[in-house]
Formats: structure tokens, C-alpha cells, sequence
């Protein structure tokens, strides 16, 4: 299953393609304490269409110091590789990603689900926002038509986001989990709140000393440009 996150055009961006791979191997010796003895039909593992950019990606790795294996055997139906390992230096990849040490071609929204306003607000402005903003794609779990069991999907979308925003409009307590989830992983967190709740009722104790950047639907323009310039400061792309 390809746990990596694919832009809105269906694209798997090359290095999340390649964690894919470092990501199947590591879990497949991790289990069983052996090298893969025979390794084929690799696209589904890489999240790729084409068998052909798949067994590239996997010789790349190889040629990288990143994967090491004895001489693939092609043929006609396609290639196999035997004796499928990682190199220390691979092993030190895998070890970091699952230390959520991978930054992804996206960030990881979490909210509460179902509410009109806020979702409408999500669609209408605040992924728009962050697209034009920093190039990157806002995605949550409703982005994701994923078979698996659904907090540990949520962990895998944390894991490789390169930011996490977390909304606290309605104090969902998922929302907070998420959002201790990714500030453990050393993720930056950015919190948003409807302005009328954020001024009235604050947030949790435990994040209220936090920036937030607050939403109103009558000042998109504002929450925007300031939503955007704490993204760039929290990834170090101030222009």
C-alpha cells in the first residue's frame, strides 16, 4: 500500500516514491529478519503506474548506496530482485522517517469534521491559500479514499507532512491529539481558530500560548496574508 501523499493532479512526487520503497523494505526485514529473497512487480510499493519508472527508482536507490542486491534477473513479464536489503545508509533513512524525520510535498490539516461553515472555509479559502502561498497542497483524512484503518492512516499523513495546521474552532479533542502527534514529531504546528470563538473563549490551556492565526468570513484577504507569512516563517521561506 503507498502510504505517500499524492498531489491534487494524482502525482507522487520522486522522494516520496523513493521513502515508499525505503519504507516496504525496512518493514518487510524488520518482520521477518531476512532480505527480501525475490522482489517484482514494485509499482503498487512505489505509488507509480508504470512498472518501468518503478524498477528505476529502485535502481537509482541502488546505485545511491541507499539499497543493496544481488544481479536483478529480467524478463520478458519484467524484472526481479533478489536479495533485496538496505545499506546502513538506508537503514538510517528508514529510522528517521519513522521518527517522522520526512518532510512530504504537503501539509496535514486537522478539524472536526462536518460542520458547514468550517468547511466551506476550508474549500473556498484556506487550502486555496496555502497552494498559492507556499506551493504546497493542504490536504486532511477526507482527501484520501484510503482501505486501512483510519488513526493509523491519520499517523502516516502526519508522519510525512512537511507543517500540520490544526483548527481549534470547535475543540475537537482528535484535533488536539493530532496536533501533539506532529509537535512530538517536531512538526511545525500552526493553529487557526474562528475569530468571534478565538476572542470570547480562547483555546485550550495547553496551546492558547501558541501562535494562532484567526478566521473570519469577513476578512479572508486578512487571515491569508497572515496565515501565509507564518507558514513561510515556520519553514524558513521568508522571501
Amino acid at each position: 500500500m503507498n502510504d505517500g501523499a499524492k498531489t491534487t493532479n494524482g502525482f507522487t512526487s520522486p522522494a516520496t516514491q523513493a521513502m515508499n520503497l525505503i519504507r516496504y523494505i525496512g518493514n518487510e526485514i524488520s518482520g521477518s529478519g531476512e532480505p527480501i529473497r525475490q522482489l517484482s512487480g514494485i509499482s503498487g510499493i512505489v505509488g507509480v503506474s508504470s512498472e518501468k519508472l518503478a524498477v528505476q527508482m529502485l535502481e537509482e536507490l541502488y546505485e545511491r548506496g541507499i539499497i543493496k542486491m544481488s544481479e536483478p534477473t529480467r524478463l520478458f513479464e519484467g524484472t526481479i530482485f533478489r536479495d533485496v536489503n538496505l545499506t546502513l545508509d538506508g537503514w538510517k533513512q528508514y529510522e528517521q522517517e519513522k521518527r517522522g524525520g520526512f518532510d512530504g510535498n504537503y501539509g496535514f490539516l486537522a478539524m472536526q469534521f462536518g460542520e458547514a461553515e468550517l468547511d466551506s472555509f476550508v474549500r473556498e479559502v484556506l487550502k486555496p491559500a496555502v497552494k498559492e502561498g507556499t506551493d504546497y497542497e493542504l490536504i486532511n483524512l477526507d482527501d484520501r479514499s484510503r482501505a486501512g484503518v483510519i488513526d493509523d492512516i491519520m499517523r502516516v499523513q502526519i508522519r510525512d507532512a512537511k507543517f500540520v495546521i490544526v483548527d481549534l474552532t470547535h475543540d475537537n479533542n482528535g484535533a488536539y491529539w493530532e496536533a501533539g502527534y506532529a509537535e512530538g514529531l517536531g512538526k511545525p504546528v500552526i493553529y487557526i481558530c474562528e475569530k468571534k470563538k478565538f476572542d470570547e473563549k480562547k483555546t485550550h490551556f495547553d496551546t492558547n500560548h501558541c501562535t494562532t492565526v484567526p478566521w473570519s468570513r469577513d476578512d479572508d484577504e486578512g487571515f491569508c496574508k497572515k496565515l501565509v507569512a507564518t507558514l513561510r516563517r515556520s519553514l524558513d521561506e521568508v522571501s
